[in-house]
Parts: structure tokens; sequence; C-alpha cells
């Protein structure tokens, strides 16, 4: 070839990186193959702990590095068929639903302190600490793990023999299995999860950062910077009870945070990164899903968020009020100017693609004005004295493009003529401790599943910890919708099940204590060669599935 052509080419190569953002294809250096890295946003809240971590990232970094005794069928709908083995071998149900009995995994043990054995001893000190079963474990006043109830569903865990173990249920809980499957189920090492202490950070100490163990990886390296992740690493164990079906299939991961998702894309575009994944603008995922050079992962989802109301003090203590703004919401319009239609609209706090779900919210339509008009007015507010909204939203990415979906919500609200938003973001850290304080008067607010279920969503317009005061400004009602949903999560019946969970969402429609938004499934974008991504109704990120192989196209 000659040398004019050979620079032609060279030419048009360039040409082409620096329009499709292919820079990583200039740059070809050898793959280490045994590495992986990854990058993010997103930071661990408070803890790598399962009795209190309550975050993503946590429990991505929990998933990471411990096991639970079940799992459940990657890519599957978390249905009680599609949960399979982990470190319980097979199990059991009463006929009442009040007992289950585990069979545990042999030969397990842990990777420190004398390779110390996983056996029902293990089984229960994790339970009894993580969740306070006997009284003498961590203490949290939302109840620990944090916010979930086990206390309500589990009466307590009995060693049968050194590898079965029975739980005793209070309720015939019917996701138990499901349950069992959430990181806050997962096992802890005794020596380093105290029984009456959460582990927190500790600055060059990863063993004695987290509490787990028993999973795929173990974190070797961990730096924290004013309480945001700036690197993690695992490394993987070879100790890994599922190790000889060769999981995890990479030796390293290492995840980079990022402080804006444009330094994020940046580092995709780059080639610094083999994987992005939370949380990307939805502008920038069209423009990575039109690079031939990347692939974008995407998958159905449970993901929600809400708009939450302070009902503790005038106005949003008046549901005529809260009614009015239902009605101004336009979801599908946030849904297609800001997500670019990769999320959808949501009509009930529990996700569609859920068993049980009801659209309740349906009935109040989108941006129908002249039902917020007559709310409002029936309160004194109208266009000469305008209803004042103070509406907060977390700015550090915690949530996706939070400061673009307030905007869209003041222009809908503000197009009713009798509204006024104000908005306010702040970082997430600070916005949690104002949600704690109870002193946004309305601020939004998102969702994970803990464990697929309808259970897992159904109770969040009456939680406690969202600290909204709904259940003292409204006993009624707090106490109608806490029933509907004992007595939906108390029997293993379907029909049943439906028939209160039905009437439960058409009872948050009527009173709004809040406001479904919109639901979404998770993206993450590749480099070609990266494959075993799994995105599913879960949520869950599975690091140990991820592998190299030929390069693929843009795509699934």
């Amino acid at each position: 070839m000659k040398r004019n052509q050979l620079l032609a080419i060279v030419v048009i190569i360039v040409i082409v990186a620096s329009v499709t953002g292919a820079y990583f294809l200039l740059r070809p250096a050898p793959r280490n193959t045994g590495l992986l890295v990854m990058g993010t946003t997103d930071s661990v809240e408070i803890t790598i702990d399962p009795a209190l971590s309550y975050d993503y990232f946590g429990w991505e970094l929990i998933g990471a590095l411990g096991s639970a005794l079940v799992d459940i069928r990657p890519g599957s709908q978390a249905a009680a068929s599609d949960i399979i083995p982990a470190l319980a071998t097979s199990w059991n149900a009463s006929v009442d639903g009040l007992i289950y009995d585990f069979n545990l995994r042999t030969g397990v043990v842990f990777a420190e302190t004398g390779h110390l054995k996983f056996n029902s001893t293990i089984v229960k000190y994790s339970f009894d600490r993580n969740c306070n079963l006997t009284g003498d474990g961590l203490y949290e006043p939302d109840g620990a793990p944090a916010n979930i109830g086990y206390q309500d569903i589990i009466e307590n865990v009995t060693i049968l023999s050194e590898y079965r173990v029975r739980f005793y249920l209070k309720i015939p809980f019917a996701p138990f299995l499901q349950l069992m499957t959430a990181q806050s189920s997962f096992m802890v090492h005794p020596d380093y999860a105290p029984k009456n202490a959460v582990v927190n950070y500790t600055a060059g100490d990863p063993r004695h950062s987290h509490a787990c163990g028993l999973g795929p990886y173990t974190l070797t390296k961990y730096v924290r910077v004013g309480g945001t992740d700036q690197e993690v690493r695992l490394t993987k164990n070879p100790y890994y009870w599922n190790a000889s079906a060769g999981y995890p299939k990479i030796n390293e991961t290492v995840i980079v945070h990022y402080a804006t998702d444009s330094a994020l894309q940046g580092a995709m575009l780059a080639g610094e990164i083999d994987v992005a994944f939370r949380q990307l603008s939805a502008d920038q995922v069209l423009a990575f899903k039109a690079n031939p050079f990347v692939r974008v992962w995407q998958g159905i989802g449970a993901q929600i968020q809400y708009m939450c109301f302070q009902q503790r003090a005038y106005p949003f203590n008046e549901t005529a009020i809260r009614r009015g703004i239902a009605a101004a919401l336009n979801r599908p319009n946030v849904c297609h100017t800001v997500f670019k239609d990769l999320f959808n609209p949501l009509y009930s706090i529990i996700a569609a693609g859920l068993a049980f779900q009801k659209p309740s919210f349906n009935k109040y339509g989108s941006a129908n004005y002249t039902y917020t008009i007559n709310q409002l007015a029936t309160k004194g507010y109208n266009a000469g004295n305008k209803l004042v909204v103070d509406l907060w939203y977390e700015t550090t990415g915690h949530y996706p493009q939070s400061a673009e979906q307030a905007t869209v919500y003041k222009q809908d609200l503000e197009a009713s003529g009798v509204i006024t938003v104000v908005l306010h973001g702040i970082e997430w850290s600070t916005f949690r401790s104002y949600r704690n304080a109870g002193t946004m008067p309305v601020f939004i607010y998102g969702w994970y599943p803990d464990y697929v279920d309808a259970d897992d969503y159904g109770f969040l317009p009456f939680a406690s910890w969202l600290n909204m005061g709904y259940n003292d400004s409204y006993p009624a009602g707090g106490v109608a919708q806490a029933l509907l949903w004992d007595q939906a999560r108390s029997t293993t019946n379907a029909t049943e099940r439906q028939i209160k969970y039905y009437a439960l969402q058409d009872l948050q429609a009527d009173e709004c204590s809040v406001i479904p938004l919109w639901q979404s499934g998770s993206i993450a974008i590749s480099k070609p060669d990266v494959h075993g991504i799994v995105m599913d109704i879960t949520a869950n990120w599975r690091h140990w599935l991820l592998y190299y192989g030929a390069a693929a196209m843009s795509g699934p």
C-alpha cells in the first residue's frame, strides 16, 4: 500500500472516531481479559452491611461480596418457580406456609480467618444479628434490615443440624423465598460483623469495611473521600461456592466513580472504562445507541419514581390539594421530553409487570387542568391566589436527570394557571437528611425492588421512614391502608391477594399520599467485546456473569 493511501485511511479513521466518539478504537493496547473497569456516578450511601445498607450501590457490592440461601434465575420474572439454589441446595415449606426448612450446601468456607465453615450457625447468626430477631442484635428505629420489616415476618431461626436450618414465620408470607434473595438476607461473617455494631468504611482496610463473605469476589481496595466512593476493586474469591462453575468469569473488577454523567460518558467514549452503568442521561443513551462501536444493554425493570407530600402542615394535608396536583402532572410528557420514551408512565405505586398491579391513578388523567382548577378552588386557590409548591429534588445523580425532571413537573403544574412551583435542588446526603427531618413540603423520591413482589411497593404511601406525616394526619387512612397491605401479605391465596391489593391501590389513588410518576428498566453501555450483562426485573447488577468474547455489534 502506498504511503499516501495509508495516510488517507488513517485520516478517515480519525474523522469517523471523532464523529462517533469511538476513540478507544484508536488505542490498540492489548486487552487484559482478567480485568474489567466499570464507571458509575453512584456511590455507597452508608455501609456495605446487610443490616443497614439500603441503597442501590451498597446492595450491588453486597451482591458481589456475599451470598444468600437462594437466588433468582438471571433474566427471569423472579416468580417462585424462578428461585434457584445458592447456599441452600433445597428447601420445603409446610402446608400452612409458616415453616421453611433449608438444606445447606456443605464444604463452603469463608476466605478469611482460617477458612471458617459456612453452616446453620452462620445462618442463624446472620438473621439474628441483621434482623435483631433475638433482641440482642443491631437496633434500628425503622427496623433492621433497614425498613424492610423482617421482624413482622420471621418468628425465629432454629438450627436443626449442622447443615439444616428452619425458619418459623409469623404469617404465611407469600413472597418469602423472594425475600430470601434480597441482599438484606445475605450471610455475614461473625468475625467482621459484630452482634451490636454496624460495619462502616475503614480507610486502608477493605476487609473491615464490609460485613460479608462467601461471594464471588473479595474486596481488595476501597477508597472513599468525603463520604463518596472513588474506587472499588473486586478480586476473584477462590473459595467461592460456585467457583467450579467458572464464576466469577473475570478475575478483577475495578469500579470508578465519576462526579457527573458527562464525565462518565467521556470515560466510556475515551475507552477508559469497559462498562458505564448509572446514571447516564437519555440523550447520552440515545447517542450511544447510534454509535456502532459500543453495545447498549437495556431490559425490563421495576425502578419507579414518585412525588411525596409533607402532610403535617397546610396545604398538603388537604386531600383536594394533592388530588389537584396529581391531575396536573403529565407523565407522558416527562417520559417523552426528559427520558426520550426510554421510560414509561406509571399509574400505581406498584410497578407495572408485577402481579396484582392496578393502574388506579389513571382516573386523574394527564394534565387534567379542569379537575385541578376545581379541586384547588375548594381550598381558595385560583389564578389570582395561586398554590405555591416548593418542590425539592436531589442533584448528585442518585436518580436519573433529577433537575430535568423537576423542570418538567414545574412546567406541567404551572400550566394549570393556579399553581406556582419553586424548585430546590440539593445533594443526596442533605436531601436524605431533610427527608428524615420532614422539612421538604414536596419532594421526589425513588424505589428499586428489595424483592420482586407487590408487597415491596404497596406500603410506600404510608411508610414511616418517608416521614410525610400521613399516618399522623390521616390515622384512619393509614390504618385502612396498613390493614389492606397486611391482609394481602398474610395469605398465599392469589385471589385474596389480588382483591386486597386492588382495594389498596384504589385507596392510595383516592388519598394521594404519594403520586407515582414513571417506571424504568436498567441501561448499561459496554465495549463491544463485553458479554454477560443481564438486565431483568430484579434490577440486580451481577458482576460475576460478565466476560470478554468476540466483539459484537451494538445491542444485546
